[in-house]
């Protein structure tokens, strides 16, 4: 019972936490809001504390844990506190990086053409999307740093759903936290790059109609 109590606290606490990560994370997500950095970067700090309380929790000694320094390279607890240490300073970078980026406004037929001249030129030949590197290094930085930012903070609450069903001790057939989460992040990474193109073609689109 004491064990059952345990776990149902720990599992409400950490489902707190998430909400209120979430909440940071997905206020006003586009809108470049005061406070913008802090709050992205505390929630996604918050949801990958919690995802390191609950693997402690249920895996101590790390038997279950399926991320590839340990699960492959059989590293310890120390590898994965530098490696997510070291991933939480790149979100970081690339928060403060894409939230002070302003979209550059150019007259576009759609955001395939806004793409292209974004990062190619007003002369730009389609096929270069193919094999072509933009020297538009700026807005490179942006888009990768936005898409990986959602990316990684969005796909990391899929391994902490996962503890808490092995909690629950409920057996879902087709979840398996590692290959899930790299899945959701994957797509989340795509649409976000997507979104973030739209998002500027958008407001191209706004003062063109003025």
């Amino acid at each position: 019972m004491a064990a059952g109590g345990l776990r149902g606290s720990i599992i409400l606490f950490v489902t707190a936490v998430l909400v209120l990560a979430l909440c940071l994370v997905f206020w006003k997500p586009g809108k470049n809001t005061r406070f913008r950095f802090i709050r992205l970067s505390a929630g996604n700090l918050l949801i990958h504390l919690m995802d390191g309380l609950v693997t402690y929790v249920n895996t101590p000694d790390l038997e279950r844990e399926w991320n590839p320094l340990v699960r492959v390279l059989g590293f310890g607890w120390e590898a994965l506190f530098i490696a997510n240490a070291a991933g939480f300073v790149l979100v970081v970078f690339a928060t403060w990086y894409f939230g002070r980026y302003e979209h550059v406004r150019l007259p576009s037929k759609n955001m395939f053409d806004y793409y292209m001249k974004l990062f190619y030129g007003e002369d730009y030949k389609p096929v270069w999307v193919l094999y072509k590197h933009s020297r538009n290094r700026r807005s490179q930085l942006a888009l990768i740093g936005y898409a990986c930012y959602w990316g990684l903070t969005v796909g990391a609450v899929i391994p902490v759903v996962g503890w808490f069903w092995y909690m629950l001790d409920i057996r879902i057939s087709w979840w398996h936290s590692a290959y899930l989460g790299a899945g959701v992040s994957l797509a989340v990474t795509y649409s976000a790059l997507y979104l973030w193109v739209k998002e500027g073609y958008q407001k191209q689109e706004k003062v063109s109609c003025k």
